[in-house]
């Protein structure tokens, strides 16, 4: 009966991928790390398309995480976006019941995103415009769920917050960063609340993990996706 769960997210991920669009974003959700780490020397690596994550139990309730994301998008006539990020964190576990786990983490780390982009002129001569942002995020993340050998599937909230600390523009009229919501982004702190579901399928060493997730601005509006998903493969050693 269980397994049957696991085709809800999973359906969902699909709809989302049918459904998503090439939109120019300035912020875009990664996915959750929710390792539901159970014993200490416990390692879990996860790949999807634009993730690279791993989680270490340093100790019998001390985790640790890393995390590594990168998307692009190269369109028609010189249309480019890509961003990245990298960050660490570390947390706390406990599988307080049998195949029951909680965690909760908090960490840090640095995001670049580029775009670049054809515009027409008055006089209808073309121009190449760009600009890159540099930000700075600090999370906290909890996560409560179920694993065993076969199934897992993990509740997860986390809280962003975001700090674009530099902002570069070429060619880029007033109207356009105003457009963008871009003429003070290095100003203010962004917040999302990103709420996850997680579900892995497989073996005990090796599993199929799909996640779908939100991605709630909490505060000052800026450009960005309004959900988020992914479908890997997650690999651990107990």
């Amino acid at each position: 009966m269980k397994h049957r769960y696991f085709f809800i997210p999973l359906f969902v991920l699909i709809l989302a991928f049918i459904n998503e669009s090439c939109t120019t974003t300035m912020y875009t959700s990664n996915t959750l790390n929710t390792p539901l780490l159970t014993k200490k020397k416990e390692v879990q690596v996860s790949l999807t398309q634009s993730d690279v994550q791993a989680a270490v139990a340093v100790g019998d309730h001390i985790g640790i995480m890393a995390n590594g994301f990168f998307k692009s998008y190269n369109g028609d006539n010189n249309y480019e976006h890509r961003g990245g990020l990298l960050e660490a964190g570390v947390g706390y576990y406990d599988p307080f019941k049998e195949h029951v786990v909680f965690e909760a983490y908090a960490g840090a780390g640095i995001g670049r995103v580029y775009k670049q982009e054809m515009f027409t002129a008055a006089n209808n001569s073309e121009y190449l415009a760009s600009f890159t942002g540099n930000a700075s995020r600090i999370f906290i993340q909890p996560n409560i769920g179920f694993t065993s050998g076969i199934f897992d599937i993990a509740f997860a909230n986390r809280l962003s917050f975001v700090k674009y600390y530099r902002f570069s523009s070429t060619n880029y009229g007033n109207d356009d960063l105003k457009k963008d919501y871009l003429e003070d982004v290095t100003d203010p702190v962004y917040v999302f609340a990103e709420p996850a579901i997680t579900a892995r399928l497989g073996f005990k060493f090796i599993k199929l993990q799909a996640q779908y997730g939100l991605t709630l601005n909490m505060g000052r509006s800026i450009r960005h996706s309004p959900d988020f998903s992914s479908l890997g493969v997650v690999i651990n050693i107990k």
